[in-house]
């Protein structure tokens, strides 16, 4: 009889990774064909969503303990919302083909970035906008608006985290100016490494500093928002009279005799807290005050309402002389007041003191619904059940992005071997829709709510992302390159990933109004990405 053929002896090594082999329930992905290789990104992707899903529920719910809200929107939430890429980029380095398989991480750490600037942003724009009344979005008149029509406007909240997003993005020069360096004078993989070790090791701890100090300013701006939200929500309650509105401002600004006033920042947060007054004293909604509109503001300021003072004080707000206040002439005018001490003594001993504002107050935002399991239960079982769920969700999370990370990015690297393209276009365009789709939901159901306050948390929540990414998860690359010997042959990624940061923070910065122009512009950055990396690849011969 003929001998039996041998079996095939499995190999030993691991395809995708090349590791060696250990006993694991998961499948080497170079051993599948490709059918099976699209169920099994297709299963772990999909693992991977609900795994990011069960880590922002779970923190979400501890919003429902107020006094732990506060911490938990502004450090708690960043962190988590962060592991999903972190890890991809962590698991993505190690092994004995590290230098090859952290293109993975790199095409996660872009994609996340840029998708996350792209696609819920052009959401937010299209979903949330409102006609426009006199040059600006009208969110009083929520109705119907056509394709290219309408616009949003957000709150200064936006431009500010804009530039500190792209103050984050000059860590990259830490390792990518030297590595450009040693490219250019044309050094081995090996040299490069080695030339590169200091420098990921300073970018390591500029990170971790960038990272500390962005979660410091985090918990800081949460604990401001909500004294001006509580001032604000007593204006509107007709709690807090102006003069006392005036008189928090400047005790809240460090001081009568320190010029802080001055600051950009500081007029910002005279013109949130002069919008109910504007409204009150606007009779008529025409978004100007005029003569006969002006009396109960003189009252209000302590000052006479005789006829010929108040037209007096009236040319005063009316800078342009068109016969009319407009809200930024009024607060302008109202800055000038605090700036005039005599005049702010006469109104602090005209008024009551106002009351002490409670930083843990309501701020006025929708409240977060209550699990109706929980709901009936008595406060102290709650507290207990929310702890317990919240625990148990982002633990669950946490430790699914822990076990599947690694092998998402075997599939990924194996993906790019069968299409003999870089691994980094196939992590960029998968692993961001497996780690963060759930923003898009998030970015779709605020933006439905048409508010200024929504889109602007919206926006922020993207822009924090960003931030993020630049601190904490660029920590844990650069991390991975001191310590596994790694070096940064990322050039064309570096400079499209910045450079679609910049473009979409000028953007921003540049008007708080956007329209469906800057929606497409916005989503266009997307494929931009793409294209400026194989440009600088494929024609100028980056790295």
């Amino acid at each position: 009889a003929a001998p039996r053929p041998a079996s095939p002896t499995p190999s030993l090594v691991h395809q995708a990774s090349g590791r060696p082999k250990m006993d694991s329930p998961f499948v080497d992905p170079g051993e599948l064909n490709s059918s099976q290789l699209i169920f099994l990104t297709l299963v772990y992707a999909t693992v991977l969503y609900q795994a990011s899903n069960l880590i922002s529920g779970g923190s979400e719910l501890l919003m429902l303990l107020p006094s732990v809200a506060a911490l938990v929107g502004s450090v708690v939430l960043p962190i988590l919302g962060a592991v999903p890429d972190g890890m991809m980029v962590l698991f993505s380095g190690v092994g004995p083909n590290a230098q090859e398989t952290v293109a993975v991480g790199v095409g996660a750490l872009a994609g996340s970035t840029v998708m996350l600037l792209t696609f819920p942003w052009f959401i937010c724009i299209t979903y949330g906008r409102v006609p426009i009344k006199d040059g600006s979005p009208d969110f009083a008149g929520k109705g119907p608006v056509g394709l290219l029509h309408g616009a949003i406007s957000y709150l200064e909240a936006i431009p500010a985290n804009c530039k500190i997003m792209l103050l984050t993005t000059c860590l990259y020069l830490i390792i990518q100016v030297p590595a450009s360096h040693l490219e250019m004078s044309g050094a081995t993989t090996k040299e490069q490494s080695e030339g590169e070790h200091i420098f990921a090791l300073v970018g390591v701890v500029a990170c971790i500093a960038a990272f500390l100090g962005y979660l410091a300013y985090c918990v800081w701006d949460a604990t401001e928002d909500k004294q001006l939200a509580a001032v604000i929500k007593g204006i509107d309650e007709k709690q807090i009279v102006l003069a006392a509105a005036l008189d928090f401002i400047l005790k809240s600004s460090g001081g009568e005799k320190e010029q802080s006033l001055m600051q950009k920042k500081q007029k910002d947060r005279l013109r949130a807290i002069c919008k109910p007054f504007f409204r009150k004293y606007d009779k008529n909604n025409d978004k100007t005050l005029t003569l006969d509109e002006v009396p109960p503001l003189m009252l209000d300021l302590g000052l006479q309402s005789d006829p010929r003072k108040v037209r007096v004080e009236f040319e005063k707000q009316d800078v342009d002389k068109d016969g009319k206040v407009s809200f930024a002439e009024f607060s302008e005018y109202l800055f000038n007041i605090m700036q005039d001490p005599i005049k702010m003594a006469t109104l602090k001993s005209s008024v009551p003191k106002m009351k002490e504002v409670d930083a843990k107050a309501e701020d006025g935002e929708e409240e977060e619904e209550m699990p109706e399991d929980i709901a009936s239960l008595p406060v102290s079982e709650q507290r207990c059940r929310i702890l317990l769920r919240s625990f148990w969700m982002m633990g669950l999370g946490t430790a699914l992005v822990l076990l599947f990370s690694d092998p998402m990015v075997d599939c990924l690297s194996e993906w790019g071997k069968r299409l003999d393209v870089s691994p980094f276009y196939i992590s960029f365009v998968l692993a961001p829709f497996a780690s963060n789709a759930s923003e898009l939901l998030s970015a779709y159901t605020y933006a439905c709510k048409k508010t200024e306050k929504n889109i602007t948390t919206s926006l922020s929540t993207l822009v924090g992302a960003a931030c993020m990414n630049n601190t904490f998860v660029l920590g844990i690359f650069l991390a991975l390159v001191y310590l596994q010997g790694l070096a940064w042959q990322f050039t064309a990624e570096t400079i499209a990933m910045v450079l679609i940061q910049w473009v979409i923070g000028i953007v921003a910065m540049m008007s708080k109004k956007q329209t469906m122009f800057h929606a497409v512009l916005i989503l266009l950055c997307y494929p931009g990405c793409l294209f400026i990396v194989w440009i600088l690849e494929n024609k100028v011969g980056l790295d």
